[in-house]
């Protein structure tokens, strides 16, 4: 289906990077599903008689060739992914397979109605389609790589071969960034891990209960899990720990959050209280004990505002059901595991004031049915995030170890998706270079820093030694999540810097 509103960001300025985002988001691009606009952008590059190469996986690598008199000059290669990560409202009918994005301006500020814009990175497909498609008038070659599945686990990056496309530039520029005003020259690396938690289903009879939990503030799970944001599949099972002992009650189904690397805000569970001759009235106390605890969390002091008007609800939807539970070990298992994982902060950067070290995200709770219907399993989706390898090295471990304890000393722990680092370098000529043509286009130059965030930039490295990366972008906001804004000034400003540094490249044409 295609967004009614095509067009609505033709009036602004840089007209080019408008009009190919706008394109860009009546693609559907969610993770995994990108093949669509990677041939978009191939076919962009063979109508220009550019060199263009997409591998299996859908990368797009584009190279555009140096203007008359800089073909003596280094070449620079500019980075983005082509993949967004697929969060809607709870009331929203979006699907992110056969639907383009509903674009709105507001204040400034690009959106999507219900759902996750894809700034993060449509914009930088964008910038880049732009330069491709008027370069400035003095530049070397313009290598531009459009990776895949960034969103989970970075596997364009790591399925992408510089040695089949021949890459020619020793200077990068990624264009995953959400600040136009710091330049990022180092990230965290990263692993995902799912637990999977097999159950032995049994039919009983009883009350059912919905507990509900939405509305928490989400976020990124690398650039903004300092900020105290709720994750809503742990306040669950706080909830469900605190009416452990009301009633005799096991869970038929949990399912909450959307994707590994966003901090999940919202949560259900489907529990049933089994009648001892209490019937209603244990029920009953069950959704007390639940509304009762949820209002102990909000008057807490480390909730932050944004998640204060969290809904909490525990509703009995029938008092004579029939359904089948995750039974003892599976209803256990799952509030064990739910209480002991580790989530958030885990560790702060001793010599960098303010910078996460180590941080994890349960992202995903969900319960897995066989093809009859019959839940199997309560599946677990992890992020742990750092610079530090031995940190990686210890979350395998404790994850795993958690995995033991509550699948019966089986271990259904797997890591995946497994990225490096990328180091702060002491000398960065592409650093010096964007900082003072900063300087003299804004009047003041970007703060310069590292990100607790998985970015590509360490895998592209690993692969071509030697290169001098930065990562810069527009300001964006609230990434990840419905409430996703792109400032369309900042883009402007950013783009314009992009093209004044690459003119800047060929110097003897000053």
């Amino acid at each position: 289906m295609k967004p009614e509103n095509r067009g609505i960001l033709s009036a602004y300025e840089p007209c080019g990077v408008f009009k190919f985002f706008e394109e860009i988001c009546a693609i559907p691009h969610g993770s995994g599903n990108e093949a669509d606009v990677a041939a978009y952008i191939e076919d962009f590059a063979k109508a220009r008689g550019l060199y263009v190469h997409r591998d299996s996986v859908h990368n797009v690598f584009v190279r555009l060739p140096a203007s008359e008199g800089c073909e003596a000059f280094p070449a620079v290669l500019l980075q983005g992914h082509t993949d967004m990560v697929c969060e809607k409202d709870s009331d929203s009918n979006h699907d992110f397979l056969t639907d383009g994005l509903s674009l709105f301006v507001e204040d400034g500020k690009i959106g999507a109605r219900g759902t996750t814009l894809g700034g993060d990175n449509g914009v930088a497909v964008a910038m880049m389609l732009a330069l491709l498609d008027t370069p400035p008038a003095k530049h070397p070659v313009i290598e531009c790589l459009f990776t895949v599945s960034e969103e989970t686990g970075l596997e364009g990056a790591h399925a992408f071969d510089p040695a089949v496309v021949g890459v020619m530039a020793k200077t990068m520029i990624n264009l995953d960034s959400e600040s136009e005003s710091t330049v990022t020259v180092g990230c965290a690396g990263g692993m995902r891990t799912d637990i999977t938690l097999p159950i032995q289903p049994e039919k009983e009879e009883g009350c059912l209960i919905k507990v509900t939990l939405d509305g928490f503030s989400g976020g990124h799970s690398g650039v903004e899990i300092h900020e105290g944001h709720t994750n809503a599949i742990k306040a669950m099972g706080r909830l469900l720990s605190a009416a452990w002992e009301i009633a005799d009650w096991d869970l038929v189904a949990i399912n909450g959050g959307g994707k590994d690397n966003a901090i999940p805000r919202d949560c259900e569970a489907i529990i049933l209280v089994h009648d001892l001759g209490q019937g209603r009235d244990a029920a009953e106390q069950f959704c007390q004990v639940i509304l009762a605890e949820a209002e102990k969390l909000r008057k807490e002091p480390n909730i932050i505002q944004a998640d204060k008007n969290f809904i909490c609800t525990a509703e009995i939807t029938d008092v004579n059901a029939s359904a089948q539970i995750l039974g003892i070990e599976g209803t256990l298992g799952t509030l064990t595991l739910l209480t002991l994982a580790r989530d958030g902060v885990l560790a702060m950067n001793a010599h960098v004031k303010g910078m996460v070290a180590y941080s994890r995200n349960l992202g995903i709770v969900k319960t897995v049915y066989d093809e009859d219907g019959t839940p199997v399993a309560v599946k677990f989706s992890f992020s742990t995030r750092s610079a530090c390898e031995s940190h990686l090295d210890d979350a395998e471990r404790e994850l795993s170890q958690l995995a033991m304890i509550c699948t019966g000393l089986g271990n259904n722990a797997t890591h995946r998706a497994r990225y490096p680092g990328w180091d702060y370098a002491p000398v960065s000529p592409i650093r010096d270079l964007w900082c003072k043509t900063a300087e003299e286009m804004l009047g003041k130059a970007p703060h310069v820093e590292a990100i607790h965030a998985g970015l590509e930039c360490g895998i592209l490295c690993s692969k071509m030694p030697g290169m001098d990366i930065i990562s810069v972008g527009p300001d964006m906001w609230d990434i990840h999540t419905p409430r996703e804004r792109l400032s369309i000034d900042s883009t402007a400003r950013l783009y314009e810097l992009l093209r004044r540094v690459i003119g800047t490249m060929c110097l003897c044409l000053k």
